[in-house]
């Protein structure tokens, strides 16, 4: 999951947590958007299919 959403330009941090359902993500909100961070998490490979929801609102700049 870190490292397919690390693959999205733009992206500079990514923290999973499995045990809380939560990733973490610092990026550049001019190279990556939330709908590119939600398709990553989605089709990330080799784990079991995920779905990902913005929690809260999203300060500029990253996403939880």
């Amino acid at each position: 999951m870190r490292s397919a959403l690390l693959a999205v330009k733009g992206v500079t941090r990514a923290t999973v947590s499995f045990e809380d359902h939560e990733a973490v993500v610092t990026y550049n909100p001019h190279e990556a958007t939330v709908e590119a961070l939600i398709v990553a998490v989605e089709r990330a490979e080799g784990l079991a299919p995920y779905t990902a929801t913005i929690k809260g609102p999203a300060p500029q700049g990253s996403a939880r």
